[in-house]
């Protein structure tokens, strides 16, 4: 059921956004669906354990993290920093188990099936509070992390 619960709301989440979303949101929901789908793919095509790393869900990780800096600089919300940040969060989880092998699997299999959850959430989140996919300028910024000119 969890599984169903997921997909239901990644289809809504990234169509909602590849429909009604900003520019940036477009990029974001449309890299957030392919990269679910190749996850899937990756999975049942290659399989792997969760006592190493799998070099194949690190380099996916690696690429999907990569594209989404990428959209969240060229369209600063704070839709795209969100999504961007848990990914690159969910990358970071394979180089905790590749620098500490004794890393419990169960911990390391948990992290990489949960690691869309809070992108999906974000996507969602925008649809509800329209703050969220506005582009961020300078004058956004809260006042104590705004530059001093």
């Amino acid at each position: 059921m969890r599984v169903e619960i997921y997909l239901t709301l990644l289809i809504f989440s990234a169509g909602s956004a590849l429909l009604f979303g900003t520019r940036g949101e477009k990029w974001i929901g449309a890299t957030v669906l392919t990269g679910n789908l190749l996850t899937i793919a990756v999975e049942r095509v290659l399989g792997a354990s969760f006592g190493s790393v799998f070099v194949g869900y690190l380099l996916l990780d690696a690429a999907l993290a990569a594209v989404l800096i990428a959209v969240a600089v060229k369209h600063p919300s704070w839709v795209t920093i969100c999504v961007s940040a848990f990914q690159v969060n969910g990358t970071l989880g394979h180089l905790v188990k590749l620098l500490a092998a004794d890393t419990i699997p169960f911990s390391y299999a948990f992290l990489l099936k949960v690691w869309a959850w809070p992108m999906v959430l974000t996507l969602l989140g925008a649809r509800a509070f329209a703050p969220m996919h506005q582009t961020l300028l300078t004058r956004n910024w809260p006042p104590l992390i705004k530059r001093v000119n």
